[in-house]
């Protein structure tokens, strides 16, 4: 990002909060799923690289800021959302859906309120 287009500060608060949502979802399948299967094996690597693949395909657009990114994100995450919906209505696994949830909701409401900031202070449409 050049010096013309430095993010005010607000607008990069949210950005960081973004980031921070992002990362810690991508860590969380990383994690979570070796303990869902309940072993760590090459399927479990392997069902933890699908999980995470989609979200990786965003990795480019939201270092760089670009807003169009953080719109098409806003959408994604509303599957992972669905997603840990499912899981925690299982009760052996309740815990790890509403962490799931807890990580999509917040990713979601940090990726609006960038948005609206970023709108704002750009006078720029998505």
């Amino acid at each position: 990002m050049n010096p013309a287009t430095e993010l005010p500060r607000s607008v990069a608060l949210n950005r960081l909060a973004v980031l921070a949502f992002y990362y810690s979802l991508i860590a969380f399948f990383i994690i979570s799923t070796p303990l869902m299967l309940g072993e760590v094996s090459l399927g479990s690597t392997v069902i933890s690289l699908i999980q995470v693949f989609p979200l990786l395909l965003f990795a480019r657009g939201l270092q760089t800021t670009r807003a169009r990114t953080y719109g098409w994100m806003s959408f994604v995450v509303l599957l992972y959302f669905i997603h840990g919906v499912l899981v925690a209505f299982r009760a052996e696994q309740l815990v790890q859906g509403v962490i799931e949830v807890s990580l999509c909701v917040g990713l979601f409401v940090t990726l609006v309120l960038f948005i609206r900031s970023y709108r704002e202070h750009f006078k720029t449409p998505l």
